[in-house]
């Protein structure tokens, strides 16, 4: 969700290695696209960014199909 201050919504990492942004981003971009909160857990290897794209693809077309359920 985004703050007052901010447009950018807030994310935090709660484990996991702090040089690995993907799940902080697309908590962000999911975040901004649905104005609710978002909680991401993933482990997909960072070299996996196509794999990523895709799984991204998918939560936003079932976000999509599925908007009751979000």
């Amino acid at each position: 969700m985004c703050s007052k201050f901010d447009s950018v919504p807030l994310s935090t990492l709660l484990l996991g290695d702090t040089s690995d942004t993907t799940s902080n981003s697309l908590a962000q971009r999911l975040a901004k696209k649905t104005k609710k909160q978002v909680f991401v857990s993933h482990n997909i290897p960072i070299t996996e960014t196509n794999l990523a794209l895709l799984i991204e693809n998918r939560i936003k077309k079932e976000m999509e199909l599925l908007p009751d359920k979000f």
